[in-house]
């Protein structure tokens, strides 16, 4: 159904229409030649109204838009059969309005063909049975201008309205869209602005010493200017890796000249157990290394293995491989 449309509002009027239209049809059986035609066509009306208003997504569903069509014929041919053939039948037509009101429902549903097709049904039986009476032909073609003109309007109104529900659709996805953009913009100066701190914190006292002339460095300065460097490295080439565990022990383990590597190849975070573990492996490692090299390394995903830690030491001792198996590529 048409957003703009209100479901409770559309339920309260079609409704309001439909017991009036009963009422009518009541108040004037004195005027068709048996009455247990109108009564069956007003139970079929009733079911037909209850089944064109129930709840659902979307556009009225085919099996009971067609339904909706076949209890439309039927009205028409139930009542149509016992109203007078000499006079205007007034209100004992009430079946006609009936008609239209179920058709502007089912159009305004998304059913716009099939409801036109109603029409185009209402018109022939109508006319066909007019043709018949005093009425004429033109006098069917009458009876069905309110069909036509309510049809017509309820059509021009729908497309309007759904023209309108696509230009809010598309105000809000621009919403949207520029709200995320907003909220990655604002990320990514929190980001960039915590870097900095960071790099403040880490090594404004290090680029301040070199940046004075009259400061003269001493051995001291440029070994710990390397840490810093290396741990730069490790935070920007080991990303995940890079917790602050591993952090301080890498640290220590350069101090003790030991070469380390953080390299992630994968792009994506670990699951917290995994890193825990991890994490608590290279410590475990760095801390026990006296020498040589320590490189660990997240696997791209997508194989079996997540993590491999490489130690080896100067000389002809075997390296030494720890592997963390990747629960996703199992």
């Amino acid at each position: 159904m048409i957003r703009a449309i209100s479901v409770r509002f559309m339920i309260t009027l079609c409704c309001i229409f439909a017991v009036l239209h009963v009422v009518l049809g009541i108040a004037n059986l004195d005027l068709v030649a048996s009455t247990w035609q109108p009564i069956a066509a007003m139970l079929i009306y009733l079911g037909a109204t209850a089944l064109v208003l129930w709840p659902g997504q979307g556009r009225l569903g085919s099996p009971a838009a067609f339904l909706i069509l076949l209890a439309i014929v039927t009205m028409m041919l139930l009542v149509n059969s016992v109203l007078p053939r000499d006079t205007w039948p007034g209100y004992a037509s009430w079946h006609m309005a009936a008609t239209y009101t179920l058709l502007v429902v089912v159009n305004l549903r998304g059913r716009v063909a099939l409801s036109w097709c109603g029409a185009a049904i209402s018109l022939v039986l109508t006319t066909w049975w007019a043709s018949g009476t005093s009425l004429g032909v033109v006098g069917g073609l009458m009876m069905n201008i309110a069909t036509v003109g309510w049809l017509t309007i309820a059509t021009l109104i729908g497309r309007l309205l759904g023209t309108n529900d696509q230009q809010v659709g598309d105000y809000s996805a621009d919403a949207v869209a520029a709200a995320d953009w907003y909220a990655a913009e604002r990320a990514l100066n929190v980001s960039r602005t915590q870097w900095i701190h960071h790099v403040q914190e880490l090594a404004g006292t290090a680029l301040g010493r070199v940046a004075d002339p009259d400061y003269e460095l001493t051995e001291s300065d440029r070994r710990e200017f390397l840490l810093i460097e290396a741990q730069f490295r490790d935070e920007i080439r080991g990303r995940v890796l890079a917790t602050e565990e591993v952090l301080e022990a890498a640290r220590r383990a350069r101090e003790r000249g030991v070469t380390v590597r953080l390299l992630d190849d994968r792009r994506l975070e670990l699951a917290p157990r995994l890193l825990a573990a991890v994490s608590e492996s290279v410590v475990s490692i760095l801390n026990q290394a006296r020498g040589g090299t320590v490189t660990a390394r997240a696997r791209p995903e997508g194989g079996s293995t997540a993590v491999t830690i490489l130690s080896s030491r100067d000389g002809n001792t075997e390296p030494t491989l720890v592997e963390f198996p990747d629960p996703r590529g199992q």
